[in-house]
């Protein structure tokens, strides 16, 4: 979600044309906001007005007098403390919370025990917004990250092993506990929007996510949208297959990891009975053993991600997960390697958000919902 997405509900496109350009050239005087959108001055009077009470924009100040003397135009600016968001990360193990305002700065955040219960779920929502001190009725979304599959279009939970959901309307069950929109998405999508949002990513409108954890996910934005697929499973490239794998009888099963996953997720490198971290530690100093297995990793992921490139054409590819962590040191012979076996260049960064990133990205997929509603 680039700076100047509007999260705040609108009546009109005018509106939200203003406050659009207030973002993103503040600080700017109302004459130049009617000259650059070719609105009639009292149209935007009325607007800013309007932004004024609720405080959405905010006055700066006056700006330099006209080359013809005349009266200084006084100066507006966005405010980010006018609305917040909340976004929960639900993990395996860690639920995160964390609520910004609507520039992305945090202003609350916690790490709970994952419990499966929605309303034990919803209970510890509460707890974190009136723990964080922000004025309720300045919350205007919330985003919720879920590790399995979700249809986005209803907020229901297809299916998630890791809290033993499956078909739950998780968005309507929230939505009557909430007095604002809650949207739902996968935990993935939700860190790949986090990333784009205030980290690796920023600006990127074509990009490739792809997270190492406990499994191996992936995420596509496409013109700044996330692509999700015929039936929401885009971006499963645990399941990417190679001819080896084929030879060998292996195939891919609905609800198991998938061949790429089990060999090069963190489950996967641990079955070597060294924690991954570890692994790409000794590799780093020249163990044999480590070398065989990260040499391999490097040659799969670089295999994949040059795939990605030739087919899908993204400008960034960026690697999350908590594997990520420990990759700065095969980053670069990765990047070598995607660059000899495609045409089709991107730049490869690593995430920068850590686990921080999905309870983020639901921020902001919530106040990219949120616009596109209004």
């Amino acid at each position: 979600m680039e700076k100047n997405v509007i999260p705040q509900p609108t009546a009109s496109s005018n509106v939200l044309q203003v406050v659009q350009l207030i973002r993103s050239e503040q600080p700017i005087s109302r004459a130049d906001i009617a000259k650059k959108l070719g609105i009639a001055r009292s149209t935007v009077s009325a607007i800013i007005d309007d932004l004024l009470n609720k405080e959405v924009v905010i006055e700066q100040g006056f700006g330099s007098s006209t080359k013809e003397g005349g009266r200084r135009g006084i100066q507006l600016g966005f405010n980010p403390k006018s609305a917040y968001g909340v976004g929960v990360d639900i993990g395996g193990t860690k639920i995160f919370i964390v609520i910004t305002d609507l520039d992305g700065e945090v202003v609350f955040k916690e790490k709970i025990k994952t419990m499966a219960d929605i309303d034990e779920i919803m209970a510890a929502i509460n707890q974190a917004i009136l723990k964080s001190g922000v004025d309720q009725q300045l919350i205007i979304a919330m985003g919720v990250g879920v590790p399995g599959m979700t249809n986005t279009a209803t907020g229901e939970v297809i299916d998630a092993p890791a809290l033993g959901w499956q078909n739950v309307p998780l968005k309507d069950r929230m939505q009557k506990h909430f007095n604002f929109p809650v949207f739902i998405n996968n935990d993935v999508r939700c860190a790949a929007l986090g990333e784009r949002w205030l980290g690796s990513g920023v600006m990127s409108q074509n990009m490739f996510f792809i997270a190492f954890g406990t499994g191996v996910g992936s995420a596509i934005i496409y013109n700044g949208q996330l692509i999700e697929g015929h039936n929401f499973s885009s971006g499963e490239i645990g399941y990417f297959i190679d001819t080896d794998d084929v030879e060998n009888g292996l195939t891919n099963q609905p609800g198991q990891f998938g061949t790429f996953e089990n060999k090069n997720s963190g489950t996967g490198l641990s079955r070597h009975g060294i924690a991954p971290e570890e692994l790409f530690k000794q590799y780093a100093g020249k163990d044999a053993k480590a070398a065989a297995i990260i040499e391999r990793f490097i040659r799969e992921v670089s295999v994949a991600l040059a795939n990605v490139c030739s087919l899908i054409n993204p400008e960034k590819i960026i690697i999350g997960g908590g594997v990520s962590e420990s990759m700065p040191v095969v980053l670069d012979e990765i990047k070598k390697n995607v660059q000899n076996f495609t045409p089709n260049h991107a730049s490869i960064e690593l995430a920068v958000l850590g686990p921080d990133a999905g309870g983020l990205g639901a921020v902001a997929y919530a106040f990219q919902k949120l616009q596109e509603v209004n």
